[in-house]
């Protein structure tokens, strides 16, 4: 589901993927993005993606009217259901803090099971024009707002240019952990998600008081 109210276009045609469409849908557009994350965008082509999943050319243009309507539902599904996951969640309330904790952890949770999304999204949003380009702008604005509110709140900071900085602080951190994440050296994403949190709540200093300057 898009949250901007706007369903996917399938070979031009308004309307989105059905029932029995989705699933298939759903295996090209994962399968794109593991080939676009290892190659890059320039590199993949819709011959790429066919040959990866067995399904022939011609039916890629059933879903994909060219490489960029591909990398855009790529992008447009992933920003899409990141920030409907996030916008639930937050509107369940409690303290600002909590609601950090809740937004750093959805994200790094979500990256776990979605690593060449979130990868081709931060590298290639430039790849996309026009239209297409607006309205996954639209959408990575709409998630940035979204922590932007809590980060607000959190600080009782009511100048806009701190909150912006502070809320790029805070997606610095995990826009970029695809490029040194290690499963086996860095312990699990919930635990990654704590220190991220209690670097923000707490700055760099001593966790113990007593060994301190």
């Amino acid at each position: 589901m898009s949250p901007d109210g706007n369903a996917p276009v399938l070979n031009g045609r308004a309307g989105g993927a059905t029932a029995r469409t989705a699933p298939k849908l759903e295996k090209l557009l994962a399968a794109a993005a593991g080939l676009m994350a290892a190659r890059g965008y320039s590199d993949t082509s819709i011959r790429d993606v066919a040959a990866e999943t067995g399904f022939s050319l011609g039916g890629m243009y059933y879903y994909f009217r060219n490489k960029e309507d591909l990398l855009f539902q790529i992008q447009s599904t992933t920003f899409a259901s990141l920030l409907e996951l996030q916008e639930a969640d937050l509107a369940q309330g409690g303290p600002p803090a909590e609601r950090l904790r809740r937004l750093v952890h959805n994200h790094l949770s979500w990256f776990v099971s979605h690593f060449s999304e979130l990868k081709v999204c931060t590298y290639e949003l430039e790849s996309l024009e026009g239209e297409r380009y607006e309205r996954v702008a639209e959408l990575r604005r709409r998630y940035f707002a979204c922590a932007a509110a809590v980060v607000r709140e959190l600080t009782d900071d009511q100048d806009e240019s701190r909150v912006r900085h502070h809320t790029l602080f805070v997606f610095g951190m995990l826009n970029w952990i695809f490029m040194w994440y290690d499963p086996a050296r860095d312990r699990s994403v919930e635990r990654l998600g704590d220190e991220m949190v209690a670097l923000l709540l707490g700055g760099l200093r001593p966790t113990d008081e007593g060994t301190g300057p």
